[in-house]
């Protein structure tokens, strides 16, 4: 397994600094035995995910290249997650088993990112569960993340969406648009939230919110410009 410095810089990555050194720092504390990602890519991620967790279940639309399909302790389910994950999520419920750790980075369009939180928080399997959400800050994700019913589940004891913040790119082919950034669903079925009590926090104003105004501030003439960017870039992730 790396360590140190390579651990965090090292391999593909389509995640922060920041970003990486958080998902490290969850999984070394949480020592999954059972992980699951949603969104494979590069593998970056899956890397770390499957160094400390002694076996990760990865999810994509398709297949992994030679080289990530040899990640140990990684098992590859290829196709539309929406269709298997909950299938998988039955057989682990039947089995008696929860998964400690769930990363979600894969359908980044809204109505996708909201079924892949309701499809886990729906199943048993998910009982005592670090859940992370990747591209947080991005307005697409952010409105399915919102969109989620988390007050309805009372084993969601703690949501933080800003749990790593965003960011504004500079660079000229993403120029102005809003990615990255960690969200963080808490699930603890033994020791359910306390009724009438919000999971999400209400006393601050998110991080995801003054990115956005403080852009849009900025940028006020081209926005309808950058909106249709960005649409398009969510819809060649899909």
């Amino acid at each position: 397994m790396d360590r140190g410095i390579s651990a965090l810089l090292g391999g593909p990555q389509q995640m922060s600094f920041g970003e990486r050194a958080a998902l490290d720092g969850v999984l070394a504390t949480l020592r999954p035995r059972l992980a699951i990602e949603i969104g494979t890519a590069e593998g970056g991620s899956l890397r770390r995910i499957a160094a400390h967790s002694d076996e990760v279940h990865s999810f994509d639309l398709v297949a992994p290249d030679p080289e990530i399909a040899r990640i140990e302790h990684a098992t590859f389910h290829s196709g539309d997650s929406h269709q298997l994950l909950p299938a998988f999520l039955a057989e682990l419920a039947e089995a008696g088993r929860n998964a400690d750790f769930v990363l979600v980075d894969g359908d980044h369009s809204a109505d996708g990112v909201r079924r892949d939180i309701e499809d886990l928080l729906a199943s048993p399997a998910i009982g005592e569960t670090v859940i992370l959400l990747h591209d947080s800050a991005n307005e697409e994700v952010r409105r399915g993340m919102d969109a989620a019913d988390l007050d309805s589940h009372p084993k969601v004891v703690h949501a933080d969406f800003d749990f790593v913040a965003g960011y504004v790119f500079r660079e000229p082919s993403l120029e102005h648009e809003i990615w990255g950034g960690l969200g963080v669903i808490l699930v603890d079925a033994t020791a359910p939230r306390e009724p009438g009590l919000p999971a999400r926090q209400r006393r601050i104003v998110e991080t995801a919110t003054l990115l956005r105004e403080a852009r849009d501030q900025r940028l006020s003439p081209g926005l309808a410009r950058l909106g249709a960017r960005v649409r398009g870039r969510l819809a060649g992730r899909r």
